[in-house]
This record gives C-alpha cells, sequence and structure tokens, in this order.
C-alpha cells in the first residue's frame, strides 16, 4: 500500500512539473498576480544592449564524450580538418593466448549516430539516415556524403591522466592545436592500408545496414545486421607483433601495462586527392569504436592431432582521448570578427562558431553610466568635486530607470526575450546549428531561465525548450530546404531578479551548442585579454563544429537590416494609475 500511494505522489508531481513548465511563458512573475483591470501589457524594446565578439583560441578537446572526425569547407567559416587520438584498451586481461598465434583478421568498428526510416517487412533490410553529418550533396532527397582521406597510425605519445606540471594534482589537459605533437609521434606506417580507398584515400560515411553472411545449405544469408557504422580492415602483420610479438611478454597483464606499451591509435584526417576543396564531418563516440583481432592457435585434439582454433581479443578505443582541429579560416570569418570586436560600440555581425571558434559578449543594458540614485529612488548626476567628473554607481542608467522609474510605480516583468536573426546572405548554402546557449560569462554557468525550464521534448537537444534558443525555419516541401530565420532566448527570471532583486548585471556569453543538457565547461589554453577573465568556455560548444552568423546590434538605420537588429524585449506591466 505505501508503494502505491508513493507511485501515486510520483506521477501528481510530473504532471505539476509538466504543466508549469509549459505554462512557464506567461506565468513567471513571482509572487504578483497580474490579470485584473488594475494592469495593462507594456511592450519595452528601447532598452541599450551591446554585443561583440571575440575568438576563443585554442580550446581543451581532452575526453571529449564526442569528437568531430573528418574535413569540411563550411561556405562562409572555411575549412576544418578534425583528427581523433585515442588510446586503447584490453576488453578482458590477462587473456590466455594458446600455442602458435597467427592473426587472420583485424576489424575497427565504431557506430555512427543513426535513426531509422523504415524496415522491409520481406528483406528484413532497414534504411537509416546518418545524424549530426556535414558535407554531402542530395541525389533524390537523398545525403550523398563527400569523401576525405582518413589515416589510421600507432600513436606513440603518452596520453597521460595526472599533469606532472601540476605536481599530478590535477587532470592532464590536452588541446584543440596539438596536431604538430602527434604527427611527430606517430609510427608513419598506416594501419588501415586496405588497396579498397574508400577505407583510406577516399573515405566516405554511409547509411547503409551492415550486415555480416553464413553459408547455409550452400546458399549466402544474412548472419547478422548492425546501424551503421565505420568498419575499417587494420594491418595484421602489426597486431601479431604488437600482440605476440617477443615484446609483447607481460604486457597484456593489465591496462596499466597494456596502454604504456600501445599507447593508442591516431585517425588523421586529410583532404582527399579527389574531392580537395570538399569533404564532410561527423560526431562520433569514440569510446563505442571496438577493435576485433581474429587469430588462431594450435590445439592437441584427444589423438594427440594439432589442428587449429578460431579465438578473439577485443580492444576498446574506451581510454583518454584528444580531438585535433585544423581551421584554414576563410578572410571573411577572420576580417569579420576584427572588425565586429569593439566592446562599446558594439557588432554589425555576431559570429558564435563551434570547435576553435568564436563566441558572442553581450552587455545588457549597455555600458552608459554617468547617474546615481538618492534616497528617494530619483536618478540625478554626480560630479565629483576633487576630480570634477561625473562618476555613476556602477549600474547602467537604463537598468536604473528600470528599477527606480519615474512615476515610482512597481514594475512587473512578464517575458523578456533576446532575439538574434540570422543574416542568411552571409549563412547562404552553409550548414545551420540547431541550437545556441545564452550563460553567465561572469560565472561559466547558466542563467537562472535555464535551471528553471523543465520542459521535455522527444528530442533531448529540444529539451528547456521554453527557454529556447532553437533555430527557427522557413517551410520548405524538403527538409534540406529550409533555412534559418531567428533563434529566440527567453531569459524572463534573469530579467526580473535585475530589476526586483538588484542581482548584478553580469555579461553573457553567446555560444553554439550541440547539447543543451550539458552545462559543463572546458578550459582555453590562455585567457582573451577583452574578457578577461575569460578562461572556460562551454563544453558543448566545443563538441558543435558548425558556426552561424547573426545580426548584432550596431546596424545603422538607414540600413536595410536595421530591423533585424539584436533587441532586448521586455514585456511588463504596471498599477493602473487610476
Amino acid at each position: 500500500m505505501q508503494n502505491k500511494s508513493l507511485y501515486k505522489l510520483l506521477i501528481l508531481v510530473g504532471i505539476v512539473a509538466f504543466f508549469t513548465a509549459c505554462d512557464k511563458d506567461f506565468n513567471e512573475i513571482g509572487s504578483d498576480v497580474i490579470g485584473d483591470d488594475h494592469f495593462q501589457l507594456i511592450k519595452d524594446d528601447s532598452q541599450s544592449v551591446l554585443a561583440y565578439n571575440t575568438a576563443s583560441g585554442q580550446v581543451e578537446t581532452s575526453n571529449q564524450p564526442i569528437n568531430s572526425l573528418g574535413y569540411y569547407n563550411n561556405p562562409f567559416f572555411g575549412k576544418t580538418k578534425a583528427s581523433v587520438v585515442s588510446q586503447v584498451l584490453l576488453d578482458t586481461v590477462n587473456q590466455t593466448i594458446g600455442t602458435n598465434p597467427t592473426v587472420t583478421k583485424v576489424e575497427l568498428s565504431l557506430p555512427y549516430f543513426s535513426h531509422l526510416i523504415s524496415k522491409d517487412a520481406t528483406t528484413g533490410d532497414s534504411t537509416y539516415e546518418l545524424d549530426s553529418v556535414q558535407g554531402f550533396s542530395i541525389a533524390n532527397d537523398k545525403k550523398v556524403f563527400n569523401k576525405f582521406k582518413l589515416s589510421v597510425y600507432e600513436n606513440n605519445y603518452t596520453l597521460r591522466d595526472l599533469d606532472a606540471a601540476l605536481n599530478f594534482l590535477d587532470v592532464q589537459r590536452y588541446y584543440s592545436g596539438e596536431t604538430a605533437i602527434f604527427d611527430a609521434y606517430k609510427t608513419p606506417v598506416r594501419l588501415n592500408d586496405s588497396t579498397a580507398t574508400v577505407q583510406n584515400d577516399e573515405f566516405t560515411y554511409s547509411a547503409a545496414e551492415i550486415k555480416t553472411y553464413k553459408t547455409v545449405d550452400g546458399a549466402q544469408v544474412v548472419d547478422t545486421r548492425s546501424i551503421p557504422g565505420m568498419r575499417l580492415k587494420l594491418r595484421k602483420n602489426f597486431f601479431q607483433d604488437k600482440l605476440f610479438g617477443a615484446g609483447a611478454a607481460g604486457k597484456l597483464f593489465n591496462n596499466s601495462v597494456f596502454k604504456d606499451y600501445f599507447r593508442g591509435l591516431y585517425f588523421k584526417v586529410e583532404a582527399s586527392s579527389t574531392s580537395l576543396n570538399q569533404g564532410s564531418m561527423s560526431l562520433l563516440n569514440f569510446k563505442q569504436g571496438k577493435i576485433i583481432v581474429t587469430y588462431k592457435v594450435d590445439v592437441t585434439n584427444s589423438t594427440g592431432g594439432v589442428t587449429r582454433k578460431e579465438k578473439k581479443i577485443a580492444i576498446s578505443l574506451g581510454g583518454n582521448s584528444v580531438n585535433l582541429l585544423e581551421n584554414d579560416y576563410s578572410s571573411g570569418y577572420t576580417s569579420g570578427i576584427a572588425s565586429n570586436s569593439n566592446a562599446t560600440t558594439g557588432a554589425y555581425n555576431l559570429f558564435p562558431k563551434g570547435g576553435e571558434g568564436s563566441m558572442a559578449i553581450i552587455k545588457l543594458f549597455g555600458d552608459t553610466d554617468v547617474k546615481r540614485v538618492n534616497a528617494n529612488g530619483d536618478l540625478y548626476t554626480y560630479t565629483n568635486p576633487s576630480t570634477g567628473l561625473v562618476e555613476g554607481n556602477g549600474v547602467p542608467d537604463d537598468l536604473d530607470l528600470l528599477r527606480n522609474p519615474v512615476d515610482k510605480k512597481k514594475l512587473l516583468v512578464n517575458e523578456a526575450n533576446l532575439t538574434f536573426y540570422i543574416d542568411k546572405d552571409k549563412m547562404t548554402g552553409a550548414a545551420e546549428p540547431n541550437r545556441i546557449y545564452l550563460y553567465d560569462l561572469n560565472n561559466h554557468r547558466p542563467i537562472i531561465d535555464y535551471y528553471l525550464d523543465y520542459s521535455v521534448a522527444s528530442n533531448s537537444k529540444n529539451n528547456k525548450y521554453v527557454h529556447g534558443g532553437i533555430i527557427e525555419k522557413t517551410t520548405a516541401t524538403s527538409a534540406y530546404d529550409k533555412r534559418g530565420i531567428k533563434y529566440k532566448i527567453r531569459l524572463t527570471n534573469h530579467m526580473m531578479n535585475l530589476i526586483s532583486k538588484d542581482s548584478t548585471n553580469v555579461r553573457l556569453g553567446l555560444v553554439v551548442t550541440e547539447s543543451i543538457g550539458v552545462a559543463t565547461n572546458a578550459m582555453l589554453r590562455s585567457s582573451i585579454p577583452v574578457a578577461n577573465p575569460f578562461y572556460k568556455y562551454p563544453s558543448a560548444a566545443v563538441y558543435n563544429p558548425l558556426g552561424t552568423v547573426l545580426f548584432g546590434n550596431n546596424i545603422p538605420a538607414t540600413d536595410p537590416n536595421y530591423a533585424k537588429r539584436l533587441k532586448l524585449e521586455i514585456y511588463f506591466t504596471k498599477p493602473n494609475s487610476n
């Protein structure tokens, strides 16, 4: 009976939480009740807002849950090559090998992110579509992915757990710009040396179901079916020597010994010679990667004869990893960052770009601060008698006025939004990030609206949809023809705290995000002077290789895009003067 009562209570709590989240649009108004004839709704979009850009520089990419792999030429941002270094670990340590082991096959498998489209009831064949892959053409409303060169090498550089420079008291961090280190420490013999170029020089992502076959009554039939993924044949003689050669004695005893002996694989990406200006890039979970080494050993039977028996060794890619990013950014992007980084005037365009990219820094209510507030709640100008200079109070005047209105009527915030319009001309033909993320840059954490939004979507990437930041697109017959219009982020509770509770008006950071559920931070190689103490960067922005171009605040009134400038919209009510 107690269990049933608890179950009913949990259901009730869940229902209340659901409707609270769904009704958050107009009910987050604190303890004040709005809705009778004594109140009226007012829209204010006149408040100052400054937004400008800064590049991230090298970002920490060690041990990410998701890595980019591939070569992608973004029509606006330029070219990026994403390679991965991963440690290898034995699934079973101290495994009994057997006598006279001979490797017969080595296969590396790594599943792609995909979803099922349909399944043929007659053949049993499944049709899939890949998720999170950029760089493709469309044929018959299907994606055809571009080629790139993929080389798998043995890595000889130790990926440490702890940082020796910090007396092993902190984790070892690796950064996006360390390609040269791993190039210098790789064994130069390529392990994926198949004569089939789709395995290396012309590697392509494929959405095809993976099937293996067996012979039954003289006919080939499907044995196993797997979701789409990478399948690479690796050099048998390398693994023969690595696992069973003279130097391998005692190296399979445990993973501490093994990962020092076999330090991992380096998945190095380059442009394909047949597709120098194209390519494709995917997000992958390398910790799901597996190498299966199939080998045969001698087995003595009951009559004293010797037969050969097949055995396997499973090796996972579950150890430390690093995502290496090499960027050849376009002049349009680099010059755009340089000319739109003025923290005083703000920017015409904003360039949030994932990976080793850039972000926008936003100051709500601007920088104008020449007023103070007296005991009566009135704003006045204070001149320092010693210096003769006008001095404010450390709070932007626009915010002071909202906190202390001239008519002395309490302002009740009903809703507040920032709407970012996409510069569609610059983003023509470019893949667009599904979501952007606004956070407290001073304290490197989400704003309160993030925490108070419990809305859940069928796709977890669209959770917290009330808080928003999800791209809004045009309508089109084909999903591939839809283009982004804008992103809207609701910061109602943040604004309530600023106006009603005198919270600190922190700087806000704007980045692209791969997953709204990830609110952790990665480290930057060095802090950025214009944003000091800016030394952390949202991890989910590092995972996402995409970027977008948005309109900022500094757009002249005569400009045709003036109406699309960044604005802070506040909907509020005041007691009726009658």
